[in-house]
């Protein structure tokens, strides 16, 4: 046997030392989660629902964007600071929503933020609203998005 021949054999042995290390905890897992464990975590009412309205307004806002960016590849850059602002709002609702899920005690402070960001937001894509449906739809759920936020705060 070569040195070659042993390396490779070496190599093979290791892998299917491995993938069956691997298929035993993964077979075993279940188990070691605890079949019938039970969690009784939930996310209170009004959280699911500023989760589900900031990711639908983060939604609205990568449409908007991507129709800011179809536009900016035409030249046309009448809409660069409502893609600015979309931006921003994208990130603060992204993170109202984790800090909503996580039931973080600094979920007050990041709505009140995310107030003031989405009212920016909404401002700027009103100005576009009657000639952009993408601008309409995100401008729309920037204000339920601070509706939602006023509940909390």
């Amino acid at each position: 046997m070569t040195v070659k021949n042993t390396r490779k054999s070496v190599s093979r042995r290791n892998l299917l030392k491995g993938l069956a290390a691997t298929t035993a905890v993964l077979a075993a897992s279940p188990v070691l989660a605890g079949k019938n464990h039970s969690h009784h975590h939930h996310v209170s009412k009004i959280n699911k629902t500023i989760i589900s309205i900031a990711n639908e307004c983060a939604q609205h806002g990568d449409e908007c964007v991507a129709h800011c960016i179809e536009l900016f590849k035409t030249g046309d850059t009448s809409l660069a600071k409502c893609a600015d602002t979309v931006n921003e709002m994208i990130v603060m609702c992204r993170a109202l929503a984790k800090m909503a899920t996580y039931e973080s005690p600094q979920l007050v402070a990041v709505a009140k933020i995310c107030i003031d960001v989405c009212q920016v937001c909404a401002d700027e894509c009103n100005k576009h609203a009657d000639t952009h449906e993408n601008c309409k739809a995100c401008a729309e759920s920037c204000e339920a998005c601070i509706k939602e936020c006023k509940k909390i705060i």
